[in-house]
């Protein structure tokens, strides 16, 4: 397999299971455990001589990432703390050599999906290492100026005697060769945390993965500098709007990443829809579990997987080897997924009787709900609007998906349209960025601006409205906040369309509260008379940089005001 070909195999996948499991399973108190209580090297090292996972099985395992419909596993080879979880001759801090199971997990994990046809991966902390004295993690938290120290600063407190090329020389490079020629062909090397590492070490990095097993996934978190073969995000974090690159999110099962006594596991319900929300963008859903020190996977969170393994096998064809609708709005109901001909409407919506899609100019031959019968359905084609009405009848628990089956390819209006509200959004991924000069550094990633602090530069999107005199709020939606939740406030823009100016200060009241990682803020009213094209702009008069966050925009909407 080519490296090109692995990654269309990963983004076809779509399900992987995360797995974290090392000898801070024994505190029950998560992967981090280490780190949150300080707890000297000499100390910790002791935990190896009481990990005993006896009750381990690697069939097992296998057997419950695939009744979940997982295609295949990650687990951590050597997370923070250090401690292999594997054989390796570059330490003996490692399962096979340091404790009395004396057993490689990994060797039995391979063998165990080669058997059922799952593939494997490593995740692999390359760079945050709490047991090497030669390991440095500084990093900057959202601002150049803030920098945080989240390597072992108790036990060796002299960050100057660090040597972070010595660490990757004498350890990385040497284990990433050994897992890479152990176990046969591995998905990828999941690195975490780049912290400060320089470009050309995560490309001594990455080209030692790529000489040994070309066709070996390299992900983002080697480097943020440097080109990898996909994207992961922040952990839990969805992307505002659909990416077509390969990429993937980590999400846990739980409040923990690794096993806690405490956990209680989230219902499957909201595993279907995150899967579902994350296929319908393109990308990966790659959740995860904790073992017990003991080796056995939480029988809660086993049941809540198994359930979505049996909503997948009624409606798997739309998530498996799926792309991104095409939609230019997110449906109220739910999300669409397409493969072909076939257009996927998956309905979140428990209440919903008959749901309404705009922008579908293929013809419809058929409405079909997965795992059900036919369903009644019109559909029109005129000059303002193409539109198709489902009945879906009432539901019997669950999200539904809908097969709607097209005469050719699926063909969705590409321009922003009113979508099933009549609403109108624009995301700031497919905005027109009009960059004033040339040393401004606003880009789009991930679906929101970043680096915005030049207020010389704007965004431009151009839409469609299909009725006269109608009537919106102007809305803007602005990231609440990136991984380490740091905003700007007191911005000064303008929202003009068409020839209407609308002004705003962007204060922490005056947006409102966090709804997830967005906040919303009415500008105004507008009504818009006649049919056709409009456009929006978004022009900055003053950008607040205190924090080096700027102004983080998700996009603008235009929410329609109902006539009474």
């Amino acid at each position: 397999m080519t490296n090109q070909s692995a990654i269309q195999w990963f983004r076809q996948a779509k399900f992987g299971m995360f797995i974290h499991w090392g000898i801070y399973s024994l505190l029950e108190s998560g992967e981090w455990v280490m780190y949150a209580r300080q707890i000297p090297v000499k100390e910790y090292e002791k935990l190896a001589a009481k990990f005993n996972p006896i009750r381990f099985n690697a069939d097992e395992w296998v057997a419950t990432a695939k009744a979940a419909g997982m295609r295949y596993i990650v687990i951590t080879a050597k997370h923070h703390d250090g401690f292999s979880m594997f054989k390796t001759n570059v330490s003996n801090f490692n399962i096979v050599d340091a404790t009395p199971f004396g057993r490689d997990p990994m060797q039995e994990l391979c063998e165990a999906c080669r058997r059922e046809g799952l593939k494997l991966g490593f995740y692999y902390s390359h760079v945050r290492e709490w047991r090497h004295p030669m390991a440095q993690s500084f990093e900057t938290q959202g601002r150049p100026n803030m920098i945080g120290n989240y390597g072992n600063f108790w036990d060796y407190p002299d960050e100057n005697r660090k040597d972070l090329q010595k660490y990757i020389d004498e350890f990385d490079i040497p284990q990433l060769k050994e897992l890479l020629t152990q176990y046969g062909d591995i998905l990828t090397i999941w690195f975490d945390t780049p912290s400060m590492i320089r470009p050309d070490q995560g490309e001594q990095l990455r080209d030692c993965v790529h000489a040994i097993q070309p066709a070996c996934l390299v992900n983002s978190r080697l480097s943020n500098e440097i080109e990898t073969d996909y994207v992961t995000m922040g952990d839990c974090e969805v992307p505002a709007s659909g990416l077509d690159i390969a990429w993937d999110t980590p999400m846990t099962s739980s409040r923990s990443w690794g096993y806690s006594a405490n956990d209680v596991y989230r219902p499957a319900g909201e595993f279907i829809r995150e899967l579902s929300e994350i296929a319908s963008k393109g990308g990966n859903y790659l959740l995860n579990i904790g073992p017990t020190s003991e080796g056995v996977m939480p029988e809660q969170a086993c049941a809540e997987f198994k359930k979505v393994g049996e909503w997948l096998k009624v409606n798997g064809e739309a998530i498996y080897g799926s792309s991104p609708a095409g939609l230019s709005y997110r449906p109220t109901w739910g999300c669409a997924t397409r493969n072909g001909n076939k257009l996927y409407l998956i309905v979140f919506d428990e209440t919903a009787i008959s749901i309404r899609l705009t922008g579908l100019k293929s013809d419809v031959l058929g409405c079909t709900l997965l795992g059900g019968s036919s369903l009644k359905f019109t559909q029109c084609h005129n000059a303002c609007e193409d539109e198709l009405c489902v009945d879906i009848g009432t539901n019997e628990g669950g999200v539904r998906v809908i097969c709607v089956e097209c005469r050719n390819d699926v063909d969705i209006n590409p321009q922003h349209i009113p979508g099933d509200d009549d609403s109108i959004e624009l995301d700031a991924i497919s905005a027109t960025l009009h960059i004033e000069y040339e040393y401004s550094k606003l880009c789009l990633i991930n679906g929101a601006t970043r680096r915005w602090y030049d207020p010389h530069d704007w965004l431009e999107w151009t839409f469609i409205t299909t009725e006269p005199d109608a009537k919106y709020d102007v809305e803007l939606v602005l990231e609440a906040g990136s991984f380490w939740r740091l905003e700007d406030f007191g911005h000064e823009v303008s929202v003009i369309i068409d020839s209407n100016e609308f002004t705003a200060t962007l204060t922490e009241d005056s947006v409102g509260p966090r709804q997830k990682d967005r906040r919303k803020v009415t500008v105004g009213q507008i009504t818009l008379h006649y049919v056709g094209m409009h456009s929006l702009k978004v022009v900055p008069r003053q950008i607040v940089k205190t924090k080096m966050v700027g102004l983080t925009i998700l996009g603008a909407a235009l929410n329609r005001i109902k006539p009474e």
